[in-house]
């Protein structure tokens, strides 16, 4: 076998171990969906579900390709005389489809949380009457808090003057936390991706997620524009990893 035919096995190789990737996350994406269909309130199957995916690909795909290239560095040693240049070469392909395999998982990731969002939106939706006014239970005046107000407050009636305490429902909880953020994420992927590789793309991607955040959940909009600018702005916070 020359070399140049020992890099072709080695390239078929790497590529039958993406077409792998995809046949798993194809075999899932029908049960996966029936599965987002029967959802109710929150998205805690789906994580349990993407960390069994997450083995059966990255984990053991890239442990497949590790072995691969202990197999392929071997027979490179039996050419003798092999260029560094040439080896790095190779060895960088790995490297590549390590990325590959993380970013790609992170894209079914952020699209899989962000069906099960808008399910659960939607069932939300279904239950929670949009017209519905928050009243004093004293006096029955009409009191300034919107349907979908996420923080718990003390409101004095502007009418009587007793103090009303406000609970989120709990399906509006669960718009917080299993909806908005995962939303926000999909809104700003791209800049999410891009910024892994491009330190000056970082900044991008924290503005959109926390601006979308910020015009969906306008009782915390203060919240998190002090989490932004400090994100945005300390050096602690210059890598983006997923």
């Amino acid at each position: 076998m020359s070399f140049e035919e020992l890099v072709t096995r080695w390239d078929n190789f790497l590529s039958k171990l993406k077409d792998r990737f995809h046949e798993v996350l194809n075999q899932a994406e029908e049960p996966l969906n029936e599965v987002i269909n029967n959802l109710q309130y929150d998205n805690i199957i789906i994580h349990n579900i993407k960390t069994g995916l997450h083995n059966q690909t990255v984990m053991q795909l890239m442990e497949k390709a590790e072995q691969g290239w202990d197999k392929m560095d071997s027979e490179m040693m039996k050419f003798g005389k092999i260029f560094w240049g040439q080896k790095s070469d190779q060895h960088r392909k790995l490297d590549d489809f390590r990325e590959w395999l993380n970013t790609e998982f992170f894209k079914f990731e952020i699209d899989i949380y962000a069906k099960a969002a808008r399910k659960i939106l939607d069932n939300v939706k279904k239950h929670i009457d949009e017209s519905k006014l928050h009243r004093c239970t004293q006096c029955g005046a009409e009191l300034p808090i919107n349907v979908y107000s996420f923080v718990a407050l003390n409101m004095k009636c502007e009418s009587c003057g007793s103090v009303n305490t406000y609970q989120p429902d709990d399906r509006i909880r669960a718009l917080e936390y299993y909806v908005i953020n995962n939303l926000a994420e999909e809104y700003a992927m791209d800049a999410k991706i891009k910024a892994k590789y491009d330190n000056n793309a970082q900044k991008e991607y924290y503005t959109m997620y926390y601006t979308y955040l910020m015009e969906n959940v306008p009782d915390k909009k203060d919240f998190y524009k002090r989490d932004m600018d400090e994100r945005v702005n300390n050096p602690f916070f210059s890598n983006v990893s997923f």
